[in-house]
């Protein structure tokens, strides 16, 4: 069984993603977002080996310095959205609406069709439309979709961004209704939701 754990980060409460399964050992996080300290807290006692983002706005990273360098955690980004790990452009970096500075030497490893992180299988799904390097990571066992900017409770990504696309952002869409309609959505912001759920929103 899955543990989550959501903490909500930031001006711009984006939500951060501690997971681990009962009976393996180690927990990643998905998302560490803008409160490096309510991170920091909600890790005590547990060992982080992995970071996993979504996709690479400064909302959604700013803590992983810190966390890295506290725990030597491994992180993945999609390889099209790396360029913008540490380039203040492209992830939209605003000092006026952030607690920790800009990411700098941020180095992540590329994802695969899947990635296996303390005894869960995630399918990382790319969905493009926010970001050119956006994915949502699918623990299809679990029915659970972490869903990042792509889709959320009653909405969905900006599309207005450098590198976003609305088009693209469609056809992701309509890649994530084509899942269970029981599955779960945790999305980066906001609350939880379910695939039905959205669906039923759009006539895409």
């Amino acid at each position: 069984m899955l543990k989550i754990e959501c903490v909500v980060c930031g001006a711009l409460e984006e939500n951060a993603y501690i997971v681990e399964r009962d009976g393996q050992a180690g927990a990643f996080c998905i998302d560490p977002g803008d409160d490096y300290a309510a991170l920091a807290r909600a890790l005590a006692g547990r060992s982080l080996e992995v970071i996993c983002l979504t996709h690479a706005h400064y909302d959604h990273m700013l803590a992983a310095p810190g966390l890295i360098a506290d725990t030597g955690a491994k992180l993945y980004a999609s390889a099209k959205d790396i360029p913008a790990l540490n380039d203040a452009r492209l992830n939209l970096y605003n000092a006026a609406w952030s607690r920790l500075p800009a990411p700098q030497g941020l180095k992540a490893l590329a994802y695969g069709e899947t990635l296996t992180v303390c005894g869960v299988k995630l399918d990382v799904l790319p969905t493009p439309g926010h970001t050119p390097g956006g994915v949502c990571l699918y623990a299809k066992d679990e029915g659970v979709l972490f869903s990042g900017d792509t889709l959320f409770c009653a909405g969905y990504g900006r599309v207005d961004f450098p590198g976003s696309n609305a088009a693209d952002m469609r056809q992701s869409l309509l890649k994530l209704f084509a899942l269970p309609g029981e599955t779960r959505v945790l999305p980066g912001h906001g609350e939880e939701t379910t695939i039905a759920r959205e669906r039923a929103r759009y006539q895409l």
